[in-house]
C-alpha cells in the first residue's frame, strides 16, 4: 500500500485494456437507458427548433425547461435510468475480483483466467458492498441531521449565513470521512483477493489501522481533488 501515485498510474497504463472495456460497458449502458427517454422525447422534439440547441451543443435552460413540459413525464425516465445504474453496479461488482487480481499480480490473465477470478469473488465482492452500506449510511444520516439542524439556525439565528456555513462545513467533513471509508474498503477488497479471504467483518476489521496508517489518504484525496478539477473542466 506504500507504492506512489505515478507507480499505480502506471499499472492502470499497462492493462489499460481492463479500462476500455469497462468504458465499452458502461457506454453500452447509457445507451440501452437511453432508449426510453428518445421514446419520450421524440414526439416532442422532432419537430421543434428548440431540439437543434440540444443536437448542437447543450442548453441548460432549455433542457430545464424541456423536463418542465407536461409532456415530457419525469417519472417515466426514472425506471431506465435506474435500472442500467443497477446493472452498472451489478457489472462493476462481478469485474472487481478480476481487475483486482490484475492489478496485483501486474501480469496479464486469459479471458478463462479473468472470468474465473471474477466468479470466484463475485459474492463476497456483493458482500462487502453491502457491508458498505453501514458506514455510508451512518455518514448519510449524519449529514441529513445536519442538514435539519442549519435549516433550524438559518431561520432562528440572527445570521442566516450561520446556518449555511455549518451545512457547509458539516458536508466537507462527511466527505473527507466518506473519501477514509472509501480507502478502508478498497483495502479490504484488495486483502480479500490477495490471500482469497472467506471472512469479510475479519478482513475488514484487519484493513482499517492499515490502511489509516498507509498514508495513501493523502494520495486519495490529491486524487480526488484532481478528478473534481477534471469534471468541473
Amino acid at each position: 500500500m506504500r507504492g506512489s501515485v505515478r507507480s499505480a498510474a502506471g499499472l492502470v497504463w499497462r492493462h489499460q485494456r481492463l479500462l476500455w472495456w469497462i468504458f465499452a460497458m458502461n457506454l453500452a449502458l447509457a445507451w440501452l437507458s437511453s432508449l426510453p427517454v428518445r421514446a419520450v422525447l421524440r414526439p416532442v422534439l422532432d419537430n421543434s427548433l428548440e431540439s437543434a440547441k440540444l443536437v448542437t451543443g447543450f442548453d441548460v435552460s432549455t433542457f430545464v425547461l424541456l423536463l418542465e413540459r407536461p409532456e415530457v413525464p419525469l417519472r417515466a425516465l426514472a425506471p431506465g435510468a435506474l435500472a442500467a445504474g443497477l446493472l452498472g453496479m451489478l457489472a462493476m461488482l462481478a469485474l472487481d475480483g478480476g481487475v483486482l487480481t490484475v492489478y496485483l499480480e501486474d501480469r496479464r490473465l486469459s479471458l478463462a483466467e479473468f472470468s474465473a477470478r471474477c466468479g470466484l469473488y463475485f459474492w463476497r465482492m456483493a458482500r462487502m458492498a453491502l457491508y458498505s452500506l453501514a458506514p455510508f449510511g451512518a455518514l448519510m444520516a449524519v449529514q441529513s441531521a445536519a442538514g435539519d439542524w442549519a435549516g433550524k439556525l438559518s431561520r432562528n439565528e440572527p445570521q442566516e449565513r450561520t446556518g449555511f456555513i455549518v451545512d457547509v462545513t458539516v458536508t466537507l467533513l462527511i466527505l473527507l470521512a466518506a473519501l477514509l471509508v472509501r480507502l478502508w474498503f478498497d483495502a479490504a477488497q484488495a486483502r480479500l483477493v490477495r490471500g482469497n479471504e472467506r471472512r469479510l467483518l475479519r478482513t475488514l476489521r484487519r484493513s482499517f489501522v492499515p490502511a489509516l496508517g498507509s498514508g495513501l489518504y493523502a494520495q486519495y484525496f490529491g486524487i480526488a481533488v484532481f478528478a473534481l478539477g477534471s469534471l468541473a473542466g
